[in-house]
């Protein structure tokens, strides 16, 4: 029996906890061998059994991790998958891959040029609404298909600005999260597409506008 592959994760935020190091955990077939945290101490209390490291350098200096996991921002994915490609690791990167085409045809250039692994974090492939959607389509319950619809609806008419995914900065907002979902599943069912239209738009008032219905006087 082969040897468990020895995993870095490289982040400890919400993802991390809720997705990432959890799901590597219960694999037999991983060993969640580094975390990098750069402050606080959750990950040593949650997993003892892992080395925590303070910086990725310490963890791509280590030959024993052969499979990096990136769960930071949005915007470092692609620095620390091409650092970690180049220092010959496997690598699967959470939604979005990255922020640009261009970014993302480069890392895969390198994973090409490295003979690495290089993948993508879609949880939601496993929802039970979309592998409920996928069986139907598969058995052609439903006969030609014209149109298809997906969503997600949420109420959160305040920013949080503590959360970096609400802040208006590349590659955050809806799109980037929630979004990226809906277009992975599409390209599972359908395939890849012949065209694209896309409309985006930010619905959340403006501070201005919203106080402006309270006291005029509180805008200044």
């Amino acid at each position: 029996m082969n040897s468990p592959i020895n995993v870095g994760l490289v982040g400890f935020g919400m993802s991390s906890r809720v997705f990432h190091a959890p799901l590597i955990h219960a694999n037999p077939n991983l060993r969640l061998a580094q975390i990098v945290q750069r402050h606080g101490d959750e990950a040593a209390q949650a997993y003892p059994q892992s080395k925590i490291v303070r910086d990725l350098d310490a963890m791509l200096a280590d030959s024993s991790v052969e499979l990096v996991v990136v769960a930071t921002p949005n915007t470092s994915h692609f620095e620390i998958a091409a650092r970690a490609l180049t220092a010959g690791k496997h690598v699967v990167v959470d939604k979005p891959f990255t922020i640009t085409t261009r970014d993302a045809d480069e890392l895969i250039e390198l994973s090409r040029k490295t003979g690495r692994v290089l993948s993508v974090f879609q949880n939601r492939r496993w929802d039970g609404d979309f592998l409920t959607v996928k069986e139907i389509l598969n058995k052609n319950l439903l006969g030609r298909l014209a149109e298809f619809e997906s969503r997600y609806d949420r109420f959160r008419p305040a920013v949080n600005p503590n959360k970096w995914r609400e802040q208006l900065l590349p590659g955050s907002g809806v799109l980037y999260d929630l979004g990226s979902h809906l277009i992975d599943q599409a390209l599972v069912l359908f395939g890849r597409p012949r065209g694209i239209y896309a409309a985006s738009a930010m619905e959340r008032w403006r501070m201005t506008v919203s106080c402006s219905l309270w006291n005029i006087r509180n805008c200044a």
